[in-house]
């Protein structure tokens, strides 16, 4: 495909400059022209120039962009512009667009995405692409000596480090202007191990039953390997996501997590490469504050991924449940949240995952542990209070899908995740204790039926592992074996939006949330969808877990070479490196 050639592979330094139309990068300039051809010489070649995906659309370019305009590569574009599998594909791509983009200046190179072929946003900006916060270069990694060169070149030049991998990101942690991206997407390869006993632990462990992957592998590729082999992997809302990177080392919720936990509690062995030039097997049986500190701690922060072994289960057939509720009629809505608060424990109980979406408004729900006739029971009194008791245009399906890969496209990508255009996110976590006493549930479908009056799109997302439990060996916030639900709401916008009125929906989204962190002040939020601008981002993201990963960080990676935004060990926004977040007062 055509999209190959964005970004452009360097074979030396010289190559940059005899690009048509592409001076270097404000980064490049400042450093001599010998520091990067000894980089791509180290690298066998693999020095990528990052390049803003629609860079082939527009006329001009500002500083340090290269490329040049393409008709036919435009058009290429345009049809790809929100298809996740093209996206991923390029380091100059993100799902979403607003980390294209230096927000706090609106330098950007986006096109509508209502509309890609729209002639209004190419003219908005002068016919300008601009670098905004794509990574200048990446390394396309495809060894631990690929990764080693990177931090010794970070360490030896001040050049800022990213790690990326698909390009999934809420909270901008995976590019920034001026950057060297460690571009972990081409990292491929998936094996079944079914037997499979971590690396130094003694031969009478107990064998798992388990997969090694690549760390570019996304869970696309997984669920298809899944079900060739007769074997399920629960993937997250997107298919695109990648299953060794930010997702399980930040948590990674399924609507299989109730039962069979969150990403983070399924891995099992990490291949790791840290700041410090160690290239480690991390697992239970050694380097095992690592291990503990990447099942949870975050993406981008104490190491990169070369691989990552984790469970997987028996393929099984999925009861699964779709249905939605007539909002026009008055009270419907309220009832039905409140009917989902009552019963969120009960469900919980029972082995039920599912999206609760106030904003559609309607439900997805499924359960693999209850027998076909034991899940229509479990659920017959919603299904009579949607189909007999609610009136107007209402609407309930449940089917047993034979496997997950049937299931999964019909309930839980039915409802589709944002891909190329901008979108934040706030969140809470939901304490099991407040559904206790008829006041506090009441309080929740309250507080959700408010909310989505001012939200343009919330979820209750009834995926915490609170069937699977506790094993106390990652280090994800406590609060998410104790919670129930994962709530969020969410805002979207387009290419024309100015720094101000970012500044305003940022500001509306947190503000927004408030009624949840009240209801819920000690809980916390899932940092990998969680308010950019996240108060008491330590406590919230990782609780008491967080002075240990802090030390953690600081004997892996004591220079901070993996910094990022409200990352374990961050030391706020006056770094250079975060100028394009936009400034925020009070947040």
């Amino acid at each position: 495909m055509i999209f190959v050639q964005y970004p452009v592979m360097l074979s030396a330094v010289w190559s940059i400059l005899a690009l048509s139309a592409a001076p270097l990068p404000l980064l490049a300039t400042s450093l001599r022209l010998s520091a990067w051809a000894e980089l791509n010489r180290t690298v066998s070649g693999r020095l990528v120039q990052g390049v803003p995906f629609a860079r082939a659309c527009f006329p001009h370019v500002g500083a340090g962009v290269a490329g040049s305009f393409n008709k036919a590569q435009c058009e290429a574009v345009q049809t790809a512009y929100v298809t996740p599998e093209v996206l991923q594909t390029s380091l100059g791509a993100y799902i979403n667009t607003q980390w294209e983009t230096c927000q706090a200046t609106s330098e950007q190179c986006l096109l509508n995405f209502t509309d890609p072929a729209d002639p209004v946003a190419i003219a908005s900006h002068g016919g300008i692409c601009a670098q905004g916060s794509v990574p200048d270069f990446g390394v396309n990694v495809q060894s631990a000596e690929d990764v080693k060169a990177a931090f010794t070149f970070s360490r030896e030049t001040g050049v800022p480090l990213v790690v990326k991998g698909t390009g999934h990101d809420y909270k901008g942690r995976s590019g920034g202007a001026g950057t060297l991206a460690i571009w972990t997407h081409n990292l491929g390869g998936v094996v079944h191990e079914p037997k499979f006993i971590p690396t130094g632990c003694s031969k009478k462990t107990p064998t798992r039953n388990a997969v090694t992957i690549g760390a570019g592998v996304a869970y696309e590729e997984l669920v298809d390997f899944a079900d060739a082999n007769s074997l399920t992997i629960p993937a997250g809302g997107c298919i695109t996501v990648g299953a060794a990177g930010g997702y399980p080392q930040g948590g990674g919720h399924s609507m299989f997590s109730n039962v069979h936990g969150l990403a983070a509690d399924r891995v099992i062995e990490i291949e790791v490469v840290t700041p410090r030039g160690d290239h480690l097997i991390a697992n239970e049986c050694q380097n095992t504050d690592i291990f503990w500190a990447m099942r949870g701690g975050g993406g981008g922060t104490f190491g990169v991924t070369l691989k990552m072994t984790t469970l997987v289960f028996p393929a099984t057939t999925v009861n699964a449940v779709f249905a939605t509720i007539d909002p026009s009629v008055p009270g419907q809505l309220l009832q039905f949240f409140q009917f989902m608060t009552d019963n969120a424990l009960s469900y919980a109980q029972q082995g039920w995952g599912y999206y609760l979406y106030p904003s559609l408004p309607g439900i997805s729900m499924s359960n693999t542990i209850l027998s076909e006739k034991e899940a229509q029971a479990s659920v017959k009194t919603l299904m009579d209070l949607v189909t007999k008791n609610f009136t107007g245009t209402n609407t309930w399906e449940m089917t047993l899908e034979p496997n997950y890969k049937t299931y999964y496209p019909k309930y839980v990508t039915r409802i589709p995740v944002p891909v190329g255009f901008a979108m934040t996110i706030s969140s809470r976590l939901m304490p099991a204790k407040n559904f206790e006493t008829a006041a506090g549930r009441q309080a929740i479908a309250s507080a959700m039926t408010s909310i989505m009056k001012e939200a343009p799109v919330a979820i209750a997302f009834g995926v915490a592992p609170f069937f699977h439990g506790n094993t106390n060996n990652t280090s994800v916030n406590p609060a998410w074996y104790d919670s129930l639900w994962h709530l969020a709401i969410a805002n979207t916008w387009n290419y024309n939006q100015t720094a101000s009125s970012l500044t305003t929906i940022y500001q509306d989204l947190s503000t927004g949330i408030e009624p949840f962190r009240k209801l819920a002040p000690t809980s916390g939020a899932y940092p990998n969808e969680a308010d950019v601008y996240e108060p008491n981002f330590a406590e919230s993201f990782w609780g008491s877990n967080y002075p240990r990963l802090l030390a953690i960080k600081q004997k892996y990676d004591p220079e901070h070479l993996l910094d990022c935004w409200q990352c374990v060990g961050w030391k706020g926004p006056k770094d250079p490196r975060y100028k394009c977040y936009i400034p925020i007062e009070g947040l």
